[in-house]
């Protein structure tokens, strides 16, 4: 038996357009969702990715800044892991700190560190406009739920694909 690929769900769910992984995980289909493992995490923490067996895949969800509000962007978590190491390389990586504070990029690319190798899986964000507290999701990111429900769906169908099939 398979064990069900994680879904980490980033986000705070009283933050406007951060809450949008939390909104499209619920629009996931029931057949789907008896698949995956929804864990919400707020931020990832690299206790959660050092847990993952070597091979295992997950698919990380969140809102981000800096995409057009409801763009939906899907990417490998290795690709994530070697913009980390670029930016270091180039000096444009930020000060250590925290790893409570670290970016995305940095949480996958300490795992790699420490796991010898990016962990397997998939980010799939969608932009989002505004993550003041209190506030709903913006019109763009409520209107783009089905569409980014959809790209975590297909990574996850992608990850499953041959669970289906005869041994």
């Amino acid at each position: 038996m398979t064990s069900r690929v994680p879904i980490f769900v980033c986000g705070e769910p009283a933050r406007g357009d951060d809450a949008a992984g939390f909104a499209a995980v619920d629009l996931l289909p029931a057949d789907l969702r008896e698949r995956v493992e929804v864990v919400p995490v707020g931020q990832l923490d690299i206790l959660f990715l050092m847990d993952l067996p070597a091979d295992a895949p997950c698919v990380v969800v969140d809102a981000v800044a800096g995409l057009r509000p409801g763009e939906i962007w899907v990417r490998p978590l290795a690709a994530l892991v070697d913009r980390a190491r670029v930016l270091q390389v180039a000096g444009r990586a930020p000060e250590p700190r925290s790893s409570h504070e670290l970016p995305l990029e940095q949480v996958l690319a300490l795992a790699a560190t420490l796991r010898d190798a990016p962990p397997a899986g998939t980010f799939v964000g969608i932009g989002g406009g505004c993550f003041d507290v209190g506030t709903p999701l913006t019109a763009p990111v409520a209107g783009a739920l089905p569409a980014f429900a959809a790209a975590i769906a297909a990574e996850v169908a992608a990850f499953t694909a041959n669970d289906a099939l005869p041994c």
